[in-house]
């Protein structure tokens, strides 16, 4: 028997998030939270940037804008916050002209609909994390989960969270083969043994049943999921899907933080 308890994209809403937390549903969709005019502005000016690649994971197929935790989380902790000033100003020039911060919107979004303190992360002796990448996706991401606390070993304070959630809002979508999957297996110590040696992602194998969710992303979206449940993303090396994205980590004071 499954985890599941419905099999599709849930509002946003204060049940539907502590479901997610549990594992009870795949995912949250907020359908045309950005405009589809603006999605177009923006989506022109990323194509026009040089996005960066993920030097420590080998044959991903994404590069990024802005700066990744996880690419840093090894280093000594300055290594990663020298980098927020100039990765922030960065995405702000993005939306030159527009009057939005969609890092802000999410936040909001989260303390309205959802009734839970949000905010950025914040390390102590070092300041706020940085949040919402932007992400660009050309080939086929394999099966994987992302969990700081099992994947950092280093002391952070994003490895000291309960759960792991992602949004994405997305500015160009693959027009074929360009489906976000996600799994009704969660990630746990005992099957992150399983991972492929050396590499991001793991076997079919791991997968404890076939229950998925198969959802193609729309201009606008914005999706919330948990990512302990592995999950892939499919696409074509000729085609780029962008979305602007970061973690969020519940915290043992009940608030859900961002970082990327």
């Amino acid at each position: 028997m499954g985890n599941w308890i419905k099999n599709e994209l849930c509002e946003l809403n204060e049940e539907n998030l502590n479901l997610l937390f549990d594992f009870k549903i795949p995912g949250i969709i907020v359908e045309n939270f950005l405009s589809k005019e603006i999605c177009e502005v923006v989506a022109e000016r990323l194509k026009a940037e040089s996005f960066a690649g993920y030097e420590h994971l080998k044959d991903i197929p994404v590069n990024h804008i802005g700066v990744c935790h996880n690419q840093w989380a090894h280093d000594p902790k300055s290594v990663y916050f020298e980098k927020i000033r100039a990765a922030r100003k960065t995405v702000q020039d993005m939306y030159r002209g527009l009057d939005i911060d969609p890092v802000q919107m999410v936040i909001e979004a989260i303390e309205k609909k959802a009734n839970r303190a949000s905010g950025l992360f914040y390390e102590p002796k070092f300041g706020e994390y940085f949040a919402g990448a932007f992400r660009s996706f050309k080939g086929h991401g394999k099966l994987h989960a992302d969990h700081a606390p099992s994947h950092i070993k280093q002391d952070w304070a994003v490895t000291e969270i309960t759960r792991q959630l992602t949004w994405n809002i997305y500015y160009c979508v693959n027009e074929i083969d360009g489906e976000l999957i996600i799994y009704d297996t969660i990630h746990t110590d005992e099957n992150d043994k399983m991972k492929v040696p050396g590499d991001y992602y793991f076997p079919y194998e791991v997968l404890e049943r076939e229950d998925h969710l198969k959802t193609s992303p729309k201009v606008g979206d914005l999706i919330i999921f948990n990512t302990q449940n592995f999950h892939e993303i499919l696409g074509r090396k000729d085609q780029s899907r962008i979305s602007q994205t970061s973690f969020m980590g519940l915290q043992k004071d009940g608030s859900l933080n961002l970082w990327s």
